[in-house]
């Protein structure tokens, strides 16, 4: 393979990320044409939980560090599938893109992001 730049192959793999998806994202489910072409595996991260709220007509997920949120892991994201990501999940306002570990079926462990709620989605629609 060919660099341009004095690149080195490291570096064009830093352009890419693994995506983890628990709700709309997920295979068979309405959003997931956005990521269609992509590997993915089944897998989990622990020390958070998933929740339905009528109000949402998605699942958000809260830490918890006794449950775990079963999911998808997506390898190969580039940056532009991410930005767009973002701005169909509402990342800055609905949601924020943290880092999580995931642990998968084959029990490979990777690091990825998820969208995370943030504090204005979790303030107003949960009640304590």
């Amino acid at each position: 393979m060919a660099f341009l730049n004095d690149e080195k192959e490291d570096d064009i793999n830093l352009n890419f990320h693994n995506l983890f998806v628990y709700g709309t994202l997920q295979h068979g489910e309405s959003r997931n044409y956005l990521l269609k072409g992509l590997s993915f595996e089944e897998a989990i991260i622990i020390g958070y939980r998933k929740i339905s709220l009528q109000e949402l007509e998605f699942p958000i997920i809260l830490e918890d560090e006794k449950s775990y949120v079963n999911g998808e892991v997506y390898f190969g994201v580039s940056e532009s599938l991410l930005n767009m990501l973002d701005v169909v999940e509402g990342e800055g306002s609905l949601y924020h893109r943290i880092v999580v570990n995931v642990k998968t079926i084959t029990k490979k462990n990777y690091l990825a992001y998820v969208y995370y709620p943030s504090k204005k989605l979790i303030n107003s629609n949960i009640r304590k």
